[in-house]
């Protein structure tokens, strides 16, 4: 499960470093995602374990849900408001 973390971190990084509409705070967060992809996927898996949803699927949890969990937990814990 922490590749797919990662991976989806890694997706949304670049994302929003190809995003013109990006925030000075969301483009930061993305380089320092870029730069230590395994360090911030390993962070970003521990929250969520606080999002139910994401927990009552188990290994059944598909690349879309994952990466929908990913953004949410990103937008609402790493990314500071700008």
């Amino acid at each position: 499960m922490q590749t797919r973390v990662t991976a989806a971190v890694a997706k949304y990084a670049l994302y929003l470093l190809g995003n013109v509409g990006s925030t000075t705070n969301q483009r930061a967060w993305a380089r320092e995602a870029i730069r230590t992809p395994a360090a911030v996927g390993q962070q970003v898996s521990f929250d969520l374990l606080d999002d139910t949803n994401f927990l009552n699927g188990g290994s059944d949890v598909t690349d879309v849900q994952l990466q929908g969990a990913v953004e949410t937990a990103v937008n609402a814990r790493f990314i500071a408001a700008s």
